[in-house]
């Protein structure tokens, strides 16, 4: 078997979940996965699709009518648009684009573990950019020193998961500045963009980067689609044309009659998800805090990242023990790279989370 795969870890998001499933009454907090069904307009757009027929390969690089779509609501020409399966394929071909063995990609932590497994499947060289002691920040002399003669990118994700931070114009700034400093490709995962509590969220100057920056983005968190795997890669055309021959070689196409599906969406309404998102929020981050937790208060995506140093468990134990004598799952952090910590995913039903963060509250008491 191919060493890269066979050394490869599996999601640790992915096993905590699995294993709470097999404990009755576990309370999962695990998964980013919304409790909202698709939006039954794009639903039966899908279906209408297929009894039109839409089951034929589409084009490589995606529908017209999509690509249109997407560029207009990103303000990009559609010779910029790539659809893909999700934003996971995205990112796939994003790195495998940019990157060859031995090349160094700078991924600020915490972060999904889905770039450091990407980057070992392709050989590259995963070089962690702590952020922690600085807010969930970029700081520049700590990025700086991250950077050597063998950096090819930066990978960002703001929102963040697992914090659920934004990056700051000045943080920004700082990667953009480095990257053009010293040439860098910087890939951009946007997939929460529109699930920012806040005004915006800022964005890499797309003029300033000009082919260095490939932005990465699906409609799977923002519209309850995430078994549906379609998300799209954005980069100038010059960088855009080799990205779609991965694609091309791994996938051929997103699914038509799914592409059909989605057109527009971006007129699709989702004020009551967000709202729901945003009022799980604050009872979220309003009950930890109460708990004696500490935690940034997110911004966006639907986590919260609390430390738990002060409790005397290393993160694996915490979750383990949490799950076993609460039936509550939670993810170490070293999942994401951060020790010290655990990811709340906050996206399940009212219910559950209220009762969830009630186990929390019981379990804390008890390492008291």
């Amino acid at each position: 078997m191919n060493r890269a795969v066979v050394d490869m870890p599996r999601s640790g998001i992915r096993r905590v979940a699995e294993e709470a499933q097999k404990i009755p009454g576990c309370i999962s907090l695990t998964l980013g996965e919304p409790s909202f069904d698709t939006p039954l307009s794009i639903r039966e757009a899908a279906k209408v699709a297929l009894d039109a027929g839409h089951t034929h390969y589409p084009p490589n690089v995606g529908i017209p009518a999509l690509r249109e779509q997407i560029a207009k609501a990103e303000q990009t020409a559609a010779g910029n648009v790539l659809v893909t399966c999700g934003s996971t394929e995205a990112i796939g071909c994003a790195l495998w684009g940019v990157v060859e063995p031995g090349d160094e990609v700078i991924v600020p932590m915490p972060a999904f573990g889905l770039y450091q497994q990407q980057l070992q499947l392709i050989r590259g060289v995963c070089v962690p950019l702590h952020t922690a002691a600085h807010g969930f920040q970029i700081d520049p002399e700590a990025l700086a020193r991250c950077i050597t003669p063998k950096t090819k990118a930066i990978v960002l994700n703001s929102p963040n998961n697992p914090t659920g931070v934004t990056y700051t114009r000045e943080s920004i700034k700082t990667v953009e500045d480095a990257c053009l400093a010293h040439d860098l490709f910087l890939i951009f995962d946007a997939v929460y963009d529109r699930l920012a509590y806040g005004p915006g969220v800022p964005k890499p100057a797309a003029k300033r980067l000009g082919d260095r920056l490939i932005t990465c983005n699906a409609f799977s968190k923002t519209y309850a689609m995430t078994g549906w795997r379609v998300g799209y890669c954005i980069a100038e055309e010059v960088v855009l044309r080799h990205l779609a021959k991965i694609h091309a070689a791994l996938a051929v196409g997103v699914s038509t009659f799914s592409q059909v599906g989605c057109l527009g969406i971006f007129d699709v309404p989702t004020d009551t998800m967000l709202a729901e998102y945003r009022a799980h929020r604050d009872l979220t981050y309003a009950r930890l805090l109460e708990m004696g937790m500490e935690v940034v208060k997110p911004d966006g995506a639907f986590y919260a990242f609390p430390s738990i140093a002060k409790y005397g468990l290393e993160d694996d134990a915490f979750a383990s023990r949490l799950m076993r004598e609460r039936k509550v799952a939670v993810v170490p952090g070293n999942c994401f790279g951060t020790p010290g910590f655990v990811r709340v995913s906050y996206c399940c039903g009212r219910e559950a989370l209220e009762e969830g963060l009630d186990r929390l509250k019981d379990f804390l008491h008890t390492l008291a």
